[in-house]
């Protein structure tokens, strides 16, 4: 249906935002999501009506085709210091900005952008930040805030958590133990929960073939985190559990599938007890997908394997053999697989510095209420 059609009938069709953007993401259009409609896939509390984006002139006619949008008279809007072209689809308005305001280029708001995941799909878009979104709302003359809009860590029921998901090698560790320390949060590292069932196992000289004996030892062990720290009930085990035997038998016990329920029961648990910046694989996915910040850490695998090379003293080739096979495992568990999580920032580490990645993630955790 045309948007003339629409005209006649004096009605505007309803926004499927997810289903243009998930149709525009596919495509090799050059645009970035701006206003409100970059709010609502931040997972603010937010109802757009129409979608927002920013483009440069040479995509206009690209995205209009993409979309569907044939008609020739679709209007240019002058409103305030802002320029766009309002346009209709069967899935809702589309307006395309090419300018914002003097002082807003396109070239800044790409340069900007943080790349968002959207749903199961996997496809991400490029999001305007916030301090575009209120640059952009006021060259239009509106309040710097949508009425009523909702960050996503004060939703009812958010967690206080940054979850951090991403393949081996990717820095995840170094990332969130410092985003933790900048925020004042406590450090989880759900590796070491399940390092430690594996040393409660050893303890107790359990049979680790034994499926009973290591679900009721998993459901019962005691694991806590404290000022960097590992605890085992009240006992520090931060340096036992990185112990050779405790490395060695750790992938068969964290196979288990009551041991990966009882661990996710765990973090939970800690969840609504404090405020946690946590790693793993499944954090955003499995854990905590309500988490009100949600980071997939990545790199090229030759940048992991570089770095990993760089740690253990192992040649280049052969660690870029492990992780590879490591990831092919890591994608294809039927338990705990790695995925990156619906409205995830997709943060790409290569060539750039701890300090550049932590200070982008704690702007975030700023931007969305957490801290």
């Amino acid at each position: 249906m045309t948007r003339a059609t629409y005209k006649e009938e004096g009605r505007r069709p309803d926004l499927q935002l997810r289903d243009l953007l998930v149709d525009l993401a596919s495509s090799d259009c050059d645009f970035v999501v701006i206003g409100s409609s970059a709010l609502a896939i931040q997972g603010w509390d937010v109802a757009p009506t129409d979608l927002d984006l920013m483009t440069c002139s040479t995509e206009i006619d690209p995205i209009k085709r993409w979309l569907g949008i044939h008609e020739d008279d679709t209007p240019w809007v002058q409103d305030g210091e802002a320029s766009r072209l309002e346009c209709t689809t069967d899935r809702g308005p589309v307006d395309l900005y090419l300018e914002v305001s003097g002082d807003l280029t396109y070239d800044q708001v790409a340069r900007d952008a943080i790349a968002v995941v959207l749903g199961s799909s996997a496809l991400s878009v490029r999001v305007g930040s916030l301090d575009h979104v209120r640059d952009m709302r006021a060259a239009v003359g509106r309040d710097a805030m949508p009425a009523g809009a909702v960050a996503p860590a004060a939703k009812q029921g958010a967690p206080k958590v940054v979850a951090i998901d991403g393949p081996a090698g990717a820095g995840k560790s170094t990332v969130t133990r410092a985003v933790a320390r900048r925020i004042g949060f406590t450090y989880l590292d759900t590796g070491a929960m399940y390092r430690s069932v594996t040393l409660a196992v050893l303890e107790r000289r359990a049979d680790t073939d034994d499926a009973n004996a290591i679900a009721r030892i998993a459901s019962g062990v005691d694991i806590g985190f404290r000022d960097d720290r590992v605890f085992l009930g009240d006992r520090d085990v931060t340096g036992a559990i990185r112990a050779a035997d405790v490395t060695e038998v750790t992938p068969h016990i964290a196979a288990y599938p009551e041991v990966r329920t009882a661990m996710v029961e765990r973090q939970r648990q800690l969840f609504t007890e404090g405020s946690f910046v946590a790693e793993g694989r499944d954090t955003g996915t499995v854990v905590a997908p309500d988490a009100p910040l949600k980071i997939y850490l990545t790199a090229s695998p030759e940048e992991r394997a570089r770095r990993r090379s760089l740690e253990t003293g192992e040649p280049l080739q052969r660690v870029l053999g492990a992780l590879e096979e490591r990831d092919r495992l890591d994608s294809g568990r039927r338990l705990s697989a790695l995925k990156v999580a619906e409205d995830a920032v997709v943060l790409d580490t290569t060539g750039r510095s701890i300090e550049t990645v932590v200070d982008e993630i704690v702007g975030l955790a700023h931007e969305r209420g957490i801290v």
